[in-house]
């Protein structure tokens, strides 16, 4: 019984929130820095393998929880707000705000599907990115 239960878990491998499936490459920016009360674009490439599209008949979704301190103007996002929404792979430009000094983790979370030849996949990617924002200059 452990044995059976070793191999499992031996071949199903590390679970990790921030990896993708194999063919696709989801890129967000480690860091962004803004200055308070200004806006700067968080960057978010998707990037898939030779002979693979993301499907432009199913949704493309990218939902952000902002902490306190990063203001967005949406949380969810979809293909029509892509920077180049008939692209095989979307690519995103989301301003971001900087309200409150100081380190802040946004969370990412993108859904969509991945498809090759005649089948489509769901995809569910998980990402952060720490945006720091640099306190006002002193007059």
């Amino acid at each position: 019984m452990i044995r059976r239960l070793l191999v499992l878990v031996l071949l199903a491998g590390p679970a990790h929130a921030d990896t993708a499936p194999a063919g696709i490459d989801v890129r967000v920016a480690d860091r962004v820095e803004i200055a308070h009360g200004a806006t700067s674009p968080l960057e978010i490439s998707i990037a898939v393998d030779r002979g693979l599209t993301v499907s432009k008949d199913a949704a493309v979704i990218v939902d952000l929880a902002p902490p306190t301190g990063v203001h967005l103007k949406k949380k969810r996002l979809g293909r029509a707000d892509a920077v180049d929404p008939g692209a095989d792979a979307p690519r995103y430009a989301i301003p971001l705000r900087g309200d409150a000094a100081g380190e802040h983790t946004l969370k990412l979370r993108i859904r969509l599907w991945l498809c090759g030849g005649r089948v489509c996949k769901p995809v569910d990617v998980r990402r952060t990115a720490t945006v720091i924002v640099t306190p006002p200059a002193t007059p």
